[in-house]
């Protein structure tokens, strides 16, 4: 995984990550998800593998606001997703994170560039709202 001496912690977690490849995960969903599972796993544990993950490039650390805290996501070293390709839009209500990919935003994001001189950085700008699930239900009480 990132070296040294393989252990039964450090194959759940990156089994998890691999199957949670392309979703924001925080530490405290994966302490629940272990701890849902039944498997012992300490937070010191999760924080330093999922640095080393950081720094081996198989795991992005995207750190949204003081409220939330910092975000994972495994992309694996094979990923050609850059961090050019998408912004993120982030649930006010539920706070999911959710990856936002929009030619428009892209567009804004070269117009920033060009005519202001200043280059966006894609993994620290979320658009804040209300996610369309949450939206549906706030409607739906409203009815």
């Amino acid at each position: 995984m990132t070296g040294g001496y393989k252990t039964q912690q450090k194959t759940e977690l990156m089994s998890y990550l691999e199957q949670m490849k392309g979703k924001h995960v925080t530490v405290n969903q994966i302490i629940e998800h272990f701890s849902e599972i039944g498997v012992q796993i300490g937070v010191t544990t999760i924080y330093r593998q999922l640095n080393r993950l950081v720094d081996t490039g198989l795991v992005k650390k995207y750190f949204i606001d003081e409220i939330s805290g910092s975000c994972f996501e495994y992309v694996d070293i094979n990923c050609k997703n850059s961090d050019q390709d998408h912004f993120h839009l982030k649930c006010e209500i539920c706070d999911q994170l959710i990856h936002f990919e929009c030619q428009e935003v892209m567009e804004l994001q070269n117009h920033v560039k060009a005519e202001h001189g200043f280059i966006i950085d894609p993994v620290r700008t979320v658009f804040y709202g209300t996610c369309k699930k949450c939206l549906a239900l706030k409607e739906k009480v409203s009815d």
